[in-house]
């Protein structure tokens, strides 16, 4: 099987409040280019997770070689978590099975260094691949 591309579409941060003024917390404080680039990097710790999730997929629905799965979600300041992503059904060509098991792997992540601003953001995962021999 091919691995599936993953492409960013519109992932940006977005300013929210005022600066934290907190002692001995380090906080970064991303610009719209370097959320988008850690917010990637840390989608792309669980690239494994969705290629299973793809995989699975595929033996079940050998027809389903391309698709595209939209998600949303927000990386929340001063934990750097990410609140769970939910997926827009309106730009989702995948399966339901799909878009919940790709949500499902990407539940726990965090930036491992927290922002002073949440972070929202629109993620695209394209699916290119060949079913299984």
């Amino acid at each position: 099987m091919s691995r599936p591309s993953i492409t960013s579409a519109g992932l940006r941060a977005v300013l929210v409040g005022a600066v934290l003024a907190s002692a001995g917390c380090s906080y970064a404080a991303r610009d719209t280019a370097s959320y988008r680039s850690d917010t990637s990097a840390l989608l792309d710790t669980r690239a494994n997770e969705v290629e299973a999730c793809y995989a699975a997929e595929l033996e079940r629905n050998p027809s389903l070689v391309v698709g595209k799965l939209t998600l949303t979600f927000t990386v929340a300041k001063k934990s750097g978590k990410l609140i769970p992503p939910s997926w827009d059904r309106n730009r989702t060509t995948v399966s339901e099975s799909l878009a919940t098991c790709v949500v499902t792997a990407l539940i726990g992540l965090e930036l491992t260094e927290p922002d002073l601003r949440d972070g929202e953001a629109t993620f695209v995962y394209q699916f290119r691949g060949s079913p299984p021999k």
